[in-house]
Formats: C-alpha cells, sequence, structure tokens
C-alpha cells in the first residue's frame, strides 16, 4: 500500500492560498485537508464554509475534511455542499455510530471516522467495512504544531486487521519526517501533516517531498525488519 500525503491546508500561507496548494499539488499531495473546529469539542475555531468553499475551488485533487465539532450530523451536509470529497468525523461526538456513517453516506462522499488518542478501537466494530478511512489522533484535537504522541498509534495495527488492506489509516498530529517512519511503521499509509510542509525550513513543496521519502524509508526498514 502506497504512502498518501494529506497537507492540513490552514497552516498554509492564505493569503496566497491557490499558489500554496498549487505548490503542494504539483509536489504529488494526495488530499487536502481541513480542519473544522467549532470551539466546543476542540477549542479552537477553524474553517468556516467559505474557507473549505475556496480551497475546493483551487484544488484539483480531493478535499477531505476533519471534523472536530460536536454535532457533526447537522453541518456535514453544508461541508460536502462546500466542495468536500471526504468527510471525517469524531467517534466521540454521535451516540449511534452506523447511523452517523450511514447518514453522511446519503451525500455521495467518502467517510472516515476519528479516534482521539485515549479512545480505543474497538469503538468502530460496529462500522466494520462501512469506512473509507479511519483516522488516528496522535495530539488533541484543535491546534497545530504539538508535540506527537506515540502511544496511540499502537491502534494502527489493531485498526489495520479489523478492517484490512482496503481502508485507509491516517496519523493527524505531530507527523513530520521524524516521526513518519514511526507511523508507517506501525501500518499507517496516510500522513496528515500541517507544520511540517507550511512552516517548514524549506518550500512547501519541498517539505511535502522530504515527508514523502522519510515515510518510504519507514517502510523500507520495515520489509527489511
Amino acid at each position: 500500500m502506497g504512502i498518501k500525503i494529506a497537507p492540513c491546508v490552514l497552516d498554509a500561507d492564505l493569503t496566497r492560498l491557490r499558489e500554496s496548494i498549487a505548490e503542494v499539488e504539483e509536489a504529488g499531495a494526495d488530499v487536502l485537508h481541513v480542519d473544522a473546529a467549532d470551539g466546543h469539542f476542540a477549542a479552537n475555531l477553524m474553517a468556516g464554509l467559505s474557507l473549505t468553499r475556496a480551497i475546493a475551488e483551487c484544488a484539483t485533487v480531493p478535499v477531505g475534511v476533519h471534523l472536530m465539532i460536536t454535532d457533526p450530523l447537522r453541518y456535514a451536509p453544508a461541508y460536502v455542499d462546500a466542495g468536500a470529497q471526504v468527510v471525517i468525523f469524531h467517534a466521540e461526538t454521535v451516540d449511534d455510530l452506523p447511523d452517523a456513517v450511514n447518514q453522511i453516506k446519503t451525500s455521495g462522499v467518502r467517510v472516515g471516522v476519528a479516534l482521539n488518542p485515549d479512545t480505543p478501537p474497538q469503538v468502530l466494530a460496529p462500522v466494520v467495512g462501512r469506512l473509507d478511512c479511519v483516522v488516528v489522533m496522535t495530539v488533541e484535537p484543535g491546534f497545530s504544531g504539538q508535540g506527537f504522541i506515540e502511544k496511540p498509534c499502537r491502534k494502527i495495527p489493531v485498526l489495520r486487521r479489523t478492517f484490512g488492506s482496503g481502508i485507509d489509516i491516517y496519523v493527524d498530529g505531530g507527523v513530520g519526517p521524524e516521526t513518519a517512519p514511526i507511523v508507517v511503521g506501525y501500518g499507517a499509509n496516510v500522513l496528515a501533516a500541517a507544520s511540517a510542509i507550511f512552516r517548514a525550513d524549506q518550500p512547501p513543496g519541498k517539505a511535502l517531498r522530504r515527508l514523502r521519502r522519510a515515510a518510504e524509508r519507514g517502510i523500507m526498514k520495515s520489509s527489511d525488519t
């Protein structure tokens, strides 16, 4: 399974949004990751519908929205209308996970569920076979630039065995060249990265390529062992 890179666009220079998106797409971005937070579930406000729409209008690769909000079923349709092609919501925010997945799927988008660092992978048992992706949070949701927590990565082998090779498993939080080999070693194949791409010591396109190389080295090392 090949590595996919999902740049978190909110860390880009939003005064040159189109240019920033074009740069990471040219460098091989597989999906654009847009974090949306409501100030309740996650203690921050991020990515309203207008910004999401602007990102989708600039993008040529799929746009995924990560809803870190307390009422994802209320707002998911609006984000789909704004251009999201992947909708990810948190398991912790709904009472009936299968029903929530089914409701969002009626919009014709790919659906994923995110797990906070302390949420066990077993909560996803009722939706095995129904998801397109799973997101393992390696920071508490809400703020870019937090330090990477490795412990949640222990869920990844469990999720990979449960869901199989056909599902994308993201790691989101503190992902950079140093941590990329760790997460792919556990079995993740999608790296959601913000500061490691858009706040790096080199332009975003070069930073994205560096991150991919680091992840691929991690895969090679895992294969050797």
